[in-house]
């Protein structure tokens, strides 16, 4: 409780000088001293309730907080532009020929500020619909039916329209991971400034369909090239610019004059996508007062995005989380807790779960006298999609294992079973042993990316002994081998997932599964969870304190 009320003292602090200069500017309101616009009483009431809800409620973090703080510095722009836009107008005072007056101290001259000129009261109107918009959009993010992000660029598209006097208008935005810029928001009359591809009807509708649809890449085009500068561009006459394309010999498809302005994350400078503005050709082309306008209002258009980005990462955020936190529970319940006597088995394992992986599993299915299945699987993906596959191929090996089938015949049956389901991603990597304690009989088989190494006690080596294959679900009708062997009593057998192998230290280097066979060669008269402790304090030394990025499972199964 003490150190909760240290942590505090500098909300209690920062909401007590709020609410200070709040009384003083209400004073400064009663006596009329000076003009004080409302914005300043709501951006500080904001911050106020910021400080008290932090206080309050402890459980809601500081990215809340930092929101609230966000959107009070962001009702702030448009009194800020009100302010920059306005010129400033100070009286001359004529010099006195009479020298005597030369020393007299002149009297006090009184600022006047210039009223804002229409024009920039429409920009200060339109920045502020943003910032509602931008508001709005919260609420419209709580219903999956709505995208509160695609409403905000509609709005910002049409303002842009409206103040420019364009025809049409386009916002486009970046995808980072493919390296393409594609259309957002399209509106109004906007012929396509690049080449339509041959095989289009030069037909609007089905002109404007394409365009609204179409991704760019960052280069060989007006969209890519204005994204990649980073700069903005007014083009007037687009037919002596080599970047538009002109094409015809449609009426409908005549390139008029265009605005390109750069879409800015606010902090970090980095382009995420570009407004563009067309006016049909035959019309006066756009000026510089319009590509002024254009800028301002992309600039109040980057802010209010930046909101909106902010509070869906958020919101992307916290669903990843609770759904991490569903499947890393349900992986726990999965795992088996307290395995039964083996018989002619000394049965050991290491599990290591990576935050929100959810990719491995292993199960042990004692299922007749003659039979004890050890079942090893990595699925493919995260979270709960890999929770889906695991718990469906668990379910199908822990009916077939019961059968006479061999492991060859049950991952294959579970093969065709997996690939029946195409709504998911389902790939897997399993690894299923049958061995027979009444003949020491080994017989396993293996899909995809886990190995079974062997220990021979009779020549103390360690060997890979299975063969890589397609892993499960890929192709219905693949079929998988079985590999057998009589084994040895002090014969070690080991499987694990691709999460050890590829494990990394501090210097970016992989663990070496060599270590492990030199665990095995020093350490085989130990039980099989006695070497799979010593195998786990080994990887862990090598880790170090980096981040797991996939879960480590491995299987320890001796011969006795």
């Amino acid at each position: 409780m003490y150190t909760d009320a240290i942590a505090n003292v500098p909300l209690i602090c920062t909401a007590v000088l709020a609410v200070a200069i709040e009384v003083l500017l209400v004073i400064i309101k009663i006596r009329k001293t000076a003009k004080v616009s409302f914005i300043s009483y709501f951006a500080l009431a904001i911050l106020i309730f910021a400080c008290i809800r932090s206080i309050l409620t402890p459980g809601s973090g500081p990215l809340m907080f930092n929101l609230l703080i966000l959107l009070a510095t962001t009702l702030i722009i448009p009194y800020c532009v009100m302010l920059a836009f306005g010129k400033q107008v100070v009286p001359v005072v004529e010099e006195d020929e009479d020298e005597e007056e030369l020393f007299d101290v002149p009297e006090p001259q009184t600022m006047v500020v210039e009223d804002v000129k229409p024009d920039e009261i429409k920009l200060i109107d339109k920045g502020r619909e943003f910032i509602t918009a931008a508001a709005n959009s919260f609420m419209e993010s709580k219903d999956s039916e709505k995208d509160g992000e695609q409403t905000l660029l509609a709005n910002i598209n049409k303002a842009c329209i409206e103040v420019t006097g364009a025809d049409g208008g386009a916002i486009l935005l970046v995808d980072e991971f493919d390296d393409v810029i594609t259309v957002k928001s399209l509106q109004g009359n906007f012929p396509p400034p690049y080449k339509l591809p041959d095989d289009l009807p030069h037909k609007p509708l089905r002109v404007s369909t394409s365009f609204k649809y179409a991704q760019f890449p960052l280069r060989d085009n007006i969209f890519g090239e204005i994204a990649s500068s980073g700069k903005a561009e007014l083009i007037p006459v687009p037919g002596i610019d080599d970047r538009i394309f002109q094409n015809t010999p449609e009426e409908f498809l005549k390139l008029g004059s265009f605005i390109f302005v750069p879409i800015r994350l606010v902090d970090k400078d980095v382009v995420i996508g570009l407004v563009a503005l067309s006016r049909d050709a035959g019309k006066e082309p756009f000026n510089d007062s319009e590509f002024h306008w254009a800028q301002t209002l992309t600039d109040f258009a980057e802010s209010a995005l930046k909101t909106t980005l902010t509070f869906k990462q958020y919101k992307e955020k916290q669903e990843l989380t609770r759904e991490s936190d569903i499947a890393s529970n349900a992986q726990i319940m999965l795992t088996p807790k307290k395995i039964p006597p083996l018989g002619g088995v000394s049965f050991g394992s290491m599990t290591e779960m990576a935050a929100g992986v959810c990719s491995d599993l292993f199960d042990v299915i004692p299922a007749r006298q003659d039979r004890i299945s050890f079942v090893l699987m990595d699925a493919a993906g995260k979270g709960m999609n890999a929770l889906l596959v695991m718990t469906m191929i668990r379910a199908m090996l822990r009916l077939i294992v019961n059968t006479t089938q061999s492991a060859g015949t049950i991952l294959s049956w579970a093969n065709r079973g997996v690939c029946t389901e195409t709504d998911i991603d389902h790939f897997a990597s399993v690894a299923l042993l049958n061995y027979d304690p009444t003949k020491r009989k080994v017989q396993f088989a293996t899909s995809g990316s886990i190995p079974v190494m062997r220990y021979n006690a009779a020549k103390g080596t360690v060997e890979k002994i299975s063969i890589p294959s397609e892993p499960i679900g890929v192709e219905k009708s693949k079929s998988y081998k079985d590999i057998e062997f009589v084994a040895a009593k002090g014969d070690i057998l080991i499987m694990y997932t691709d999460g050890i192998a590829e494990s990394l230290n501090s210097a970016g280097k992989q663990y070496d599964m060599s270590g492990v066979a030199n665990i095995l060669k020093a350490n085989s008269k130990l039980s099989g969870k006695q070497i799979a402790n010593l195998i786990k304090l080994d990887v862990k030394k090598f880790v170090g304190t980096e981040t797991l990025h996939d879960d480590q499972t491995l299987l320890v199964i001796k011969i006795q």
